[in-house]
């Protein structure tokens, strides 16, 4: 079976143990599409748990900003149309250093991005102590 057929039968763990093992590798042409089917895969499950923690965040009382005028303000939000272009454009910058992830493109592609940081403005008394939100900014 490929790394996608083992990774939607529930064989995740060694599907990332073996993609990892590939090293540079995993880069090649006749790797890299299997792995992308794989990627792709585990950012729509990122992007549906998220939407679920959200929403249980919300019955809780959890305090997010109440009207967020910025994407890095919003709790969650879809990968902006542009998407691409951004990536290209952060690529370019990182060059220089190194690469951005495989896993972060795919993040900003599938996800978007998500701020689950409490809303301090509203009300300084965090709900729970030494929690750390969830926040990837788009």
């Amino acid at each position: 079976m490929t790394f996608y057929e083992r990774y939607i039968n529930g064989n995740t763990e060694e599907v990332y143990q073996e993609i990892y093992a590939l090293k540079q590798d995993a880069f090649l042409p006749e790797n890299l599409p299997e792995i992308e089917k794989v990627l792709t895969e585990t950012f729509k499950r990122v992007a549906y748990n998220l939407d679920i923690i959200y929403k249980e965040l919300k019955v809780f009382g959890y305090l997010f900003k109440p009207e967020p005028i910025y994407n890095f303000d919003k709790p969650l939000h879809k990968p902006l149309p542009d998407t691409a272009i951004l990536l290209e454009k952060l690529d370019h910058a990182v060059k220089p250093f190194g690469y951005v992830p495989l896993s972060m493109k795919f993040f900003y592609r599938i996800v978007g991005g998500v701020n689950f940081v409490w809303d301090y403005e509203t009300n300084e008394d965090f709900m729970w102590d030494m929690a750390d939100p969830i926040q990837v900014a788009s």
